[in-house]
């Protein structure tokens, strides 16, 4: 089963995307960046309001990859009582040398690692994640004005790296400037989680507020697929990643 995240910047977005069906509340400041972080104290407030009733992820910010600050970032973000922590791999830095440290951490949270189909590294993302002790692994896209995650990798390439990770024992997410019209091809490849932020707001446009009608319409179309002969994978919301 497939499991709808919508990325949030506040409590009252929180609410609203639990209202429409929402599995995973993906905390997230969409001006800092592709993965921009929403400060501590949001991260504590969203936590309160949701008391458990879905499960949570932060982003640590468009770190570099240099070993100590990502860990750090890592093991912060982790302390503060989320579900998931959202790491996204940066252009740059010492890629293998944070993995390396991430391994040997005893994180209170689940690790999901970002690459991006438009800054892919020289290297293995699934046997990087792995090594990692990373619980999953998410496509996205870094630029959001340069095109969708599908205009990045076509879907051949995507349903690959969704088969790779799953092999590898890791759920397998996807996200990057998704639309509606993205769904179906997309969910056709069960990946564990589908990651939204711009089609929820208003005109698409993923800083602007988040539009109740946008919302439910995604949540909407997610929850019809998992009645699907095809839905091949069942995980519990909990333990899904992104």
């Amino acid at each position: 089963m497939t499991h709808f995240l919508a990325s949030v910047r506040s409590r009252a977005e929180a609410e609203l995307v639990l209202a429409s069906g929402a599995d995973i509340v993906d905390l997230k400041d969409p001006g800092q960046g592709a993965l921009g972080a929403v400060a501590p104290g949001v991260i504590r407030d969203c936590l309160a309001a949701i008391g458990g009733r879905k499960a949570v992820s932060a982003t640590v910010g468009d770190v570099p990859m240099h070993p100590d600050t990502v860990a750090g970032a890592v093991a912060a973000t982790a302390d503060l009582g989320v579900d998931i922590v959202k790491l996204g791999i940066m252009p740059g830095g010492d890629p293998l040398g944070c993995f390396e440290l991430l391994a040997g951490l005893n994180l209170r949270a689940g690790l999901v690692l970002v690459f991006f189909a438009d800054s892919l590294p020289d290297f293995d993302p699934v046997k990087a994640a792995a090594g990692s002790g990373a619980s999953g692994v998410m496509l996205d896209t870094m630029g959001k004005k340069t095109g969708s995650l599908p205009d990045h990798m076509p879907l051949p390439a995507i349903a690959r790296f969704v088969d790779r990770t799953r092999d590898a024992g890791l759920q397998a997410g996807v996200a990057g400037s998704l639309r509606a019209d993205h769904l179906q091809p997309l969910l056709a490849l069960s990946p564990d989680v589908i990651g939204f932020r711009g089609a929820l707001c208003e005109q698409g446009v993923r800083g602007r507020e988040l539009d109740p009608k946008a919302c439910a319409e995604i949540g909407a179309l997610i929850a019809a697929n998992r009645s699907l002969p095809e839905a091949r994978f069942e995980a519990r919301a909990s333990s899904a990643m992104c």
